[in-house]
């Protein structure tokens, strides 16, 4: 892949099912936040202190509320692959 070319978004199956329960709301912010990730995944999001590593959160302003949704994903440089673990929506 060339230098400017998005990077892939893929979803976990509990990706998937935050995405689904989500509101319309909370669901266009989130993909509005998918094209964003795939311009620049690091800038978008923060590292999240896991066990693991790798782990990024970005808090999204849906409705007003920051902090009220937030998406959780790793960085696959290999693969050049943004793999969205979860969606958390809540005070």
């Amino acid at each position: 892949m060339t230098a400017g070319t998005p990077w892939a978004v893929v979803y976990s199956e509990t990706g998937r099912a935050g995405l689904a329960t989500a509101t319309v709301e909370e669901r266009a912010h989130v993909l509005g936040f998918e094209k964003q990730v795939a311009e620049a995944p690091y800038a978008c999001g923060e590292l999240y202190p896991d066990r693991v590593g790798g782990l990024y959160t970005a808090l999204l302003d849906v409705g007003g509320r920051l902090a009220w949704t937030s998406v959780l994903y790793r960085i696959d440089e290999a693969r050049r692959e943004v793999l969205i673990v979860a969606i958390v929506s809540g005070p």
